[in-house]
């Protein structure tokens, strides 16, 4: 292994702590906050002006963000940015034992926290999308997200139990805790060499002109923004009051809130796996279509949902929508940027549909405080703003149908109706075995499914007598060139049918794929198989573990 691969395998193991700790620290705020709020007197309107400010705060802090990167490096950003938004839940903790109405002096502090918190993500977006490998960015953060989901479960369950005993001042105090040890693991990570680009002045400019020529020259990106800037203005019109739904309306105790929090979550940390696998097979636009349509219908279940039963149902259906949708959306964000200029695309992406949230919570909060107590078509209070919600999440799916997808997926012909099954009704259960043998480290053998990949390919396949041994010298005086290639995921086909289109003698070794799944290993053969005819190069089984490819001037006989 090499020293920078090695750095490399350092920074994704690092990567996947320090996430954990963040995702526990996170978890804790953000699941309690609006309790925390409501605990304090705080109603619906100071409910959607708190989350309203902190999605402002997200938006002004992306510009800086990506600017801080052209002055310091990536890591000092991370660092600094992370620092205050820990320290200032410090005096959100001691205000209520002073002032007996803080709502206001917590609502400004726990906006600054959220600005300082996000803007690390400038710098962070555009480190990990140079740490990460292109090729296992899908594989990667789905392991990652699915191992900072646990940790952030966890934390939420374990600290609902806390709450219910000593308070919401413990489960903050250990919010910080967790938040600096996250900190600290970040500092051991390595910075990859990155090259600033003075030439590119980057700005946000609000004069009609420029704008036409900025989504001209960057129209994908404009439409995936525009998309996904809609998708938060009908999710945040909702998102705030769930919670207000759940403990006000339905009268859920601490318990039973934190409870399905952990539910929810541990729904979303076993599907990152399985929707990272999905999203490198098909690619990130069909998923992310797929997932926009599944969480347009999250908020029509709260709407209907009447008792702790009913609730369950839907954070269970709430966590396998997002567990998708995030983790496509943010690989999707990573593949459509240049990697010199990404801090700046990021801040662009994030300032524009951080626009949307920002509108959508407080359009949310009207409504909440409008049809408090309010009749229409047979819903009441808040079960019309999540029917608002509903409508507007599926309306804003038609701007998805004109973003491209960017790389080789696209050329893969699948209906979207097949995805959709394999996603919401066959994959599931086979995914939740992978995950939980994964999560706890279980082996298990996988004779069976090579005896069903002998069996289908059995016409491919040739014995050991039927091949002669070719020497080193043969090869090197023949100038032919014999190289192995390493069959895991999809995106590793387009590279073998490449070295095909060379007229190298290809040897492929296909045990990884065959361990996640035979289907898939079947489905990457036909691939290769297609792609190689274009060439009329030969695809032959060679054995259980090992694909031969041999160019057009070259055939196998037998002595």
């Amino acid at each position: 292994m090499s020293m920078k691969d090695a750095k490399t395998e350092k920074n994704l193991k690092l990567s996947i702590v320090e996430g954990s700790f963040n995702s526990a620290a996170s978890s804790i705020t953000d699941s309690y906050i609006t309790p925390f709020l409501l605990s304090l007197g705080a109603d619906n309107v100071q409910i959607g002006l708190a989350n309203s400010l902190k999605s402002f705060a997200n938006i002004f802090s992306q510009i800086p963000g990506a600017k801080l990167t052209n002055y310091l490096s990536r890591k000092s950003v991370w660092i600094i940015s992370s620092l205050i938004s820990r320290l200032l839940w410090i005096p959100i903790i001691i205000i209520p034992f002073f002032y007996p109405n803080p709502i206001i002096a917590i609502i400004a502090l726990f906006t600054l926290a959220s600005f300082f918190l996000t803007l690390r993500s400038p710098a962070w977006s555009s480190l990990m999308g140079d740490i990460v490998p292109m090729k296992i960015r899908g594989a990667y953060f789905g392991k990652r997200n699915m191992i900072m989901g646990f940790c952030g479960l966890f934390a939420t369950l374990i600290s609902g139990i806390i709450l219910s005993v000593y308070g919401f001042t413990t489960i903050f105090i250990m919010s910080v805790v967790f938040g600096m040890i996250s900190i600290l693991f970040f500092i051991f990570m390595y910075e990859p060499y990155f090259k600033k680009t003075y030439v590119y002045k980057h700005e946000i400019s609000f004069h009609p002109k420029n704008i036409i020529n900025a989504i001209k020259i960057n129209k994908n990106f404009s439409l995936f923004t525009a998309y996904v800037m809609f998708t938060n203005f009908a999710v945040e019109i909702s998102a705030p009051f769930i919670a207000v739904y759940m403990l006000k309306d339905l009268n859920v105790s601490y318990e039973w809130f934190a409870i399905l929090i952990f539910v929810g979550a541990l729904v979303k940390t076993i599907f990152n796996k399985y929707w990272g696998k999905l999203a490198d097979r098909y690619g990130n636009r069909r998923i992310m279509f797929v997932c926009g349509i599944l969480i347009s219908f999250v908020p029509f279940g709260y709407m209907l949902s009447s008792n702790i039963a009913h609730l369950l149902i839907v954070k269970i259906f709430d966590g396998f929508a997002w567990a998708g949708f995030d983790i496509v959306v943010f690989n999707f964000l990573l593949d459509i940027t240049p990697s010199k200029k990404r801090p700046g695309y990021v801040a662009n992406y994030t300032f524009v549909t951080g626009i949307g949230s920002v509108i959508g919570a407080i359009f949310g909060a009207y409504l909440a405080q409008t049809y408090s107590n309010s009749f229409f078509i047979g819903l009441y209070g808040l079960q019309i703003v999540f029917f608002i919600s509903f409508i507007l999440r599926m309306a804003s799916i038609s701007i998805l149908s004109n973003v491209k997808e960017v790389g080789t997926k696209e050329t893969d012909v699948v209906p979207v109706r097949y995805i959709i099954w394999e996603a919401a009704a066959v994959e599931p259960g086979r995914d939740i075995r992978y995950a939980i043998r994964y999560a706890f480290r279980h082996a298990y053998k996988i004779n069976a499914l090579r005896k069903k990949v002998d069996l289908k390919l059995k016409d491919m396949r040739f014995k050991k007598e039927d091949f002669t041994e070719i020497s080193k010298q043969e090869i090197e005086k023949a100038e032919i060139r014999v190289i192995v290639e390493n069959l895991e995921c999809f995106s590793d086909i387009d590279r073998i049918i490449k070295d095909a289109e060379l007229g190298y003698i290809i040897f492929v070794y296909t045990v990884g794929m065959r361990e996640k799944s035979v289907d898939e290993l079947e489905h990457a053969i036909i691939k290769i198989k297609e792609g190689c005819s274009k060439f009329k190069s030969q695809v032959f089984f060679a054995d259980d573990d090992w694909l031969l490819i041999i160019p057009e001037n070259m055939k196998i006989e037998k002595e």
